[in-house]
C-alpha cells in the first residue's frame, strides 16, 4: 500500500463519484417544464432552469435545463502523491467500502436515467393513432355536431303544430345547488 502518512507539498489523492448532470437546450418555456417535470419524476431533485433568455434580446425564451441530483455524489482523500511517487493513506478495507459505495450510488444512477429517459419519451410521445385525425375528418365531423345542434335548436324555438305551448317543456325551474 505504500507508506501512510503526508507528504509535505504533495498532491491529494481523491476517490470520487458523481451522479448525471445534463444540459438540455428547450425550445420554449413549456418544452423546459416538461423536461424539468421528467427530471423529478425520475429522482433528480435538483433540477431546474438555469438560463432562461436566448443570447440576443430578440432570441426570446430558451431555457436551458440542468437535470442533476447531488444527493449522490461523494469524495474521499485516500492517497497523497510526492516526489514522484504516490501514498495510499486509507487502509485496504476502507478502499474496499468505497468502491462498495461507488457501485451502489452508480447503480441508482443508472436508475434514475432509466426512468428520466422513459418519463421524457412518454411526455414527448406522439399521440396515439386512434387520438388524431387529420384536417378533412376534424372538419366533418365538426360540421356534422354543428348541423345536429342547429337541428335541435330549431326543434325547441319551432312552435307546436297545434299552436299550443307547452309552458312547462319551454320554463325549467331554476337548479337548486
Amino acid at each position: 500500500m505504500g507508506r501512510e502518512g503526508d507528504v509535505e507539498g504533495g498532491r491529494l489523492i481523491h476517490f470520487k463519484f458523481e451522479p448525471m448532470i445534463l444540459h438540455v437546450l428547450t425550445a420554449s418555456l413549456e418544452h423546459a417544464q416538461v423536461v424539468i417535470q421528467a427530471g423529478m419524476e425520475a429522482g433528480f431533485r435538483e433540477t431546474g432552469a438555469v438560463s432562461l433568455l436566448g443570447r440576443r434580446p430578440e432570441d426570446g425564451a430558451m431555457p436551458m435545463v440542468a437535470v442533476r441530483s447531488m444527493g449522490l455524489s461523494f469524495e474521499s482523500l485516500v492517497g497523497v502523491e510526492g516526489d514522484g511517487e504516490r501514498y495510499c493513506i486509507v487502509s485496504a478495507a476502507y478502499l474496499e467500502r468505497l468502491v462498495r459505495i461507488a457501485n451502489e450510488r452508480f447503480a441508482e444512477n443508472q436508475k434514475r436515467i432509466a426512468r428520466f429517459q422513459e418519463a421524457l419519451t412518454k411526455a414527448l410521445a406522439p399521440k396515439a393513432a386512434n387520438d388524431w385525425e387529420d384536417t378533412e375528418t376534424r372538419r366533418e365531423r365538426k360540421r356534422q355536431e354543428g348541423l345536429k345542434r342547429r337541428d335541435e335548436l330549431q326543434k325547441q324555438s319551432k312552435p307546436p303544430e297545434d299552436g299550443h305551448f307547452d309552458l312547462a317543456s319551454i320554463l325549467q325551474p331554476p337548479e337548486i345547488l
